[in-house]
């Protein structure tokens, strides 16, 4: 007599926080723990094409259900509600933030 084998699913459905590009009004689900923005295609898992964001700009990482952003020594700098953030130090984001990358402004939604 074969055994069955019962797959058991957990009925929480996996949440993503997610980032909303102001100059398009693109919504972007931030889909792994660390999550890079940049205008390298090649680097990064959302291409910002824009001259000012640096090819590896910032990255947004997500600890449970803590979120942070990354300033990836990036050349203009990553500005977190109007304030630039120091290079290589993870600064914590919560709903509603304004995250800036160089000139280019995303809305942080967790």
């Amino acid at each position: 007599e074969l055994e069955e084998t019962e797959l058991l699913y957990s009925n929480q459905a996996v949440h993503f926080p997610s980032l909303r590009r102001v100059l398009t009004d693109e919504r972007i689900s931030i889909n792994k723990q660390v999550f890079r923005l940049g205008k390298e295609r090649s680097y990064v898992d959302y291409f910002i094409n824009n001259n000012a964001v640096s090819r590896s700009h910032a990255d947004i990482i997500t600890r449970g259900n803590w979120y942070f952003v990354n300033d990836l020594n990036s050349k203009n700098h990553t500005y977190l509600n109007n304030e630039r953030i120091s290079v290589q130090t993870e600064v914590q984001i919560y709903d509603g933030d304004v995250i800036k990358l160089a000139n280019e402004e995303f809305v942080f939604f967790e």
